[in-house]
């Protein structure tokens, strides 16, 4: 049952590798949880609707997962949602197959969903346009890891995924995703995404038309929100 990716978790995966280049990045895929299928429909694809940033640098500290696994567990079934695969970027360009820590989480996922998947980002690929998808997809079988071709079919539409990941990417909107790591640093760090989760799915906002209006906004506003929050700051003093 292969997985297929929305724009909103393409996008975030690689908002993620390009807000921490000099590190490794991983995080979760997450599905909707959905009433048990027939078998006949066994082959259809899971779509991962979002992923869950969670640390970046070093990916091996079990306590912090272990702490991150129960948070997200307990929204995934607020939400109605299920883990279905794995993500990381490793921290060598070059360096794009996983390694023991992706397959060791991925077996934790398989405990929960047998048919996990690991999703690599090809780092050396990695560009503002981003043309071409440029992530390699591991599935299980045979007791090891084994990638499969990645195409179009990957996704729910690989044109707009393109697209929206290329503009947020251009707009820098990597350097406000927030992950697990931050949210550790200070509480009040969303690692839901919530404003890059609408900037992803809702395509006027980031149409070619009007992207470069609404970036301008979203600057303007973010200066006047900063400004506001330094005159509370100053009268304190």
């Amino acid at each position: 049952m292969p997985i297929q990716l929305t724009s909103q978790a393409y996008c975030k995966m690689l908002l993620h590798a390009a807000k921490y280049p000099h590190c490794a990045v991983n995080g979760l895929l997450v599905a909707e949880k959905t009433k048990e299928k027939k078998k006949d429909r066994h082959s259809d694809p899971v779509l991962c609707v979002d992923c869950v940033p969670l640390f970046h640098g070093t990916l091996a500290l079990a306590p912090m997962l272990e702490v991150a696994l129960t948070l997200i567990d307990t929204w995934c079934k607020e939400n109605n949602y299920i883990i279905v695969g794995y993500y990381q970027a490793n921290e060598r360009t070059k360096d794009s197959r996983p390694n023991q820590v992706a397959e060791k989480v991925a077996a934790r996922i398989s405990e929960n969903f047998s048919e996990a998947a690991i999703v690599m980002v090809d780092n050396s690929r990695l560009t503002l346009s981003c043309f071409e998808p440029i992530v390699l997809i591991y599935d299980h079988h045979e007791n090891k890891w084994k990638s499969r071709e990645v195409t179009s079919e990957s996704f729910e539409d690989w044109s707009e995924a393109q697209k929206i990941t290329s503009a947020l990417l251009e707009g820098r909107s990597y350097e406000n995703l927030i992950d697990f790591d931050n949210h550790l640093d200070d509480l009040r760090n969303d690692w839901t995404n919530p404003m890059i989760n609408k900037s992803c799915t809702d395509g006027s906002l980031w149409s070619t038309d009007q992207f470069g209006q609404n970036l301008l906004r979203a600057s303007a506003l973010c200066a006047l929100q900063e400004c506001v929050h330094l005159h509370k700051v100053t009268k304190c003093f």
